[in-house]
């Protein structure tokens, strides 16, 4: 076995252990719209995923990207489900408020 198969392999079981439910992805497969990263994440629905992104548990830059064209006032929200996974699975206690 090589190292990048090593790699890949490693990769694909920390994917699934992170977003349970989610497919094994690639890099650009990493940042979805929330309409679709609400089911690999666990949430109920997209409501809910988006409640949580209003009230910030998710950090602008980290976690989550705004993807709006120029000029437009509603905001696209796109979330990295890997990174997300894991602000998801730290201690509540332990989040900083935004």
């Amino acid at each position: 076995m090589t190292k990048d198969e090593i790699k890949s392999i490693v990769r694909e079981t920390l994917i699934d252990l992170l977003c349970p439910g989610s497919l094994s992805q690639n890099a650009a497969e990493q940042w979805m719209g929330l309409d679709k990263a609400w089911t690999p994440l666990g949430y109920p629905s997209y409501q809910a995923l988006h409640k949580d992104v209003k009230h910030g548990l998710f950090r602008q830059g980290k976690e989550l990207r705004d993807r709006r064209k120029p000029g437009a006032k509603i905001a696209r929200w796109q979330i990295d489900i890997i990174a997300a996974g894991r602000r998801l699975k730290q201690d509540p206690s332990k989040l900083r408020s935004v």
